[in-house]
């Protein structure tokens, strides 16, 4: 496709990149593609049922598109899946950091089996350097809180990206590590000198940068030392100025979902438009309920806009011309799932997640013997944060090692069983799941002998820091299947324990 061959509504279109509801092509579909010709659809796990399922849409997608489209997912790894099943399983960041192993060749076999589906362009990796333990929403979703350790990470992911076919899109842009709230609901405010940030946050973008990455997102996170007044997503000062000036990066700059709360609790769809588009954005997201009423709302504004002369037609061809230059690089290829996931993939995923599992601390009474009465203590697991799957089911423990086992949740409304129970055990294992302060997690921990009590962090590596006396600590960062195998076969020693966990404690 030439661009001036297109039309203004075909230029806009390739500037959005809309959310669906469904798992099948259906009339919101049809008239993103056909009516509001958009340049990108973004999957969430409630589209996905299955590779099969996935790949049949997306074969579907791009027939019906006139301009090949940006099909794109959140595959970041760990407890960021959206297609869970059927093809190589794919730790999270911190994890794979904590192997202290090359992650070039496992992110390539991701992105060969996304491709495969029809998959062409994934927001990852993190390159947010996760040096604030009270981070609600990064965490262990970030490789390190040491920038360089991240910076050497993220590009290894990005190169094996690139060459499986897929675009990748390092985030969040500048730095969403050093942030106490979820921009998911609120807008954080990030207030380190541009000196800090050069040195800390900016660390593993740069180098992503240097090295070649074809595609950016940026965070709705207000950062005070660039723009007092708007967060990076529409902000000329970071995306023009700092991002494409002074550290000269060239490729396709992507917005977080602008239907965050941080984002639409505080401007209109007018505004949003204008500050991204004349800000330095080349495609805006949009997700949230996906309403298609919504979406023609922001078309329309979108037009509007360039029509009353608030934003160029030369400013959008510039992003434009950038779009068809990578679609014709990534669009391309045969949908097919004939060689998903290969065994020999596989292996390294489940090498590489039993090599994460980390023993930080312990007393002497790992592992556990055939004799040993042991009792899993298992925690009821809901949404963490809003980029984790909705209505995700999470497997326990009990299902990779076969002890008696009571899942606990913050009623405790338990607690009076367990601790009738307790002294008949030789060895607790006590699986937590992002502890905070004197929450839940802490009082059933203060009823159990530290001496034969094993804590096992089943995401945020800091849970140690909130739960006095503990004498065994092991970090997994997830609780997926594959993970909660790994740990199994570290605590009956079948594995060693050989993870290094990539962050202070």
């Amino acid at each position: 496709m030439n661009i001036k061959d297109m039309t203004l509504e075909e230029k806009i279109g390739q500037m959005l990149c809309f959310a669906f509801n469904g798992t099948e092509y259906n009339e919101q579909l049809e008239t993103q593609i056909k009516e509001l010709k958009v340049g990108g659809i973004i999957y969430f796990a409630k589209n996905i049922t299955s590779p099969l399922q996935a790949a049949k849409l997306n074969a579907r997608l791009q027939k019906e598109a006139k301009i090949p489209l940006f099909t794109c997912i959140d595959q970041e790894g760990g407890s960021v899946l959206r297609v869970t099943e059927g093809i190589t399983p794919f730790p999270g960041a911190m994890g794979l950091a904590a192997t202290g192993e090359n992650i070039k060749n496992i992110c390539y076999n991701v992105a060969k089996d996304l491709k495969s589906i029809g998959f062409n362009l994934n927001h990852a990796p993190v390159a947010d350097v996760n040096n604030n333990p009270l981070n609600p929403v990064i965490n262990s979703r970030s490789y390190s809180d040491d920038p360089k350790v991240v910076a050497e990470y993220v590009c290894e992911a990005f190169k094996g990206f690139q060459e499986g076919g897929v675009l990748p899109t390092v985030k969040h842009f500048p730095g969403h590590g050093n942030t106490s709230q979820d921009s998911h609901l609120l807008m954080p405010s990030l207030n380190s000198s541009e000196k800090e940030m050069e040195e800390t946050e900016l660390v593993p973008f740069q180098k992503a940068f240097d090295e070649g990455i074809d595609g950016v997102m940026v965070s709705h996170v207000l950062y005070t030392a660039f723009d007092s007044k708007n967060p990076a997503t529409l902000s000329y000062n970071i995306m023009t100025d700092l991002l494409q000036k002074k550290m000269g990066f060239k490729g396709l700059i992507v917005t977080d979902s602008l239907s965050m709360g941080a984002i639409e609790q505080n401007y209109s769809t007018e505004q949003i438009v204008d500050l991204c588009v004349n800000g330095g954005v080349d495609m805006m997201i949009f997700c949230g309920a996906a309403l298609l009423s919504d979406q023609k709302e922001i078309v329309n504004k979108f037009i509007e806009l360039v029509k009353e002369g608030r934003i160029s037609v030369s400013r959008i061809d510039t992003s434009v011309e950038k779009i068809l230059r990578l679609k014709e690089k990534y669009c391309q290829g045969e949908i097919s799932i004939d060689e998903l996931g290969p065994e020999e993939a596989i292996n390294e995923a489940v090498k590489l997640s039993e090599e994460s599992v980390s023993l930080v601390r312990s007393n002497g009474i790992l592992p556990i013997r055939d004799n040993d009465n042991v009792l899993l203590l298992f925690p009821e697991i809901k949404l963490f944060s809003l980029v984790d799957n909705e209505n995700q089911s999470y497997k326990s423990l009990k299902e990779y090692l076969p002890k008696e086992e009571v899942i606990y949740n913050k009623e405790l409304k338990n607690l009076h069983y367990i601790k009738e129970i307790i002294g008949k055990y030789d060895k607790i294992i006590m699986a937590t799941y992002n502890v905070i302060k004197d929450d839940y997690q802490t009082r059933l921990f203060t009823e159990l002998d530290k001496k034969k009590t094993v804590v096992v962090s089943m995401r945020s590596p800091y849970d140690i820091m909130h739960l006095s006396g503990v004498e065994n600590y092991i970090c997994i960062y997830e609780a997926t299947p594959l993970s909660l195998q790994s740990l199994s076969k570290c605590l009956l020693g079948k594995r060693k324990f050989v993870g290094k966990v990539p962050v202070k404690l």
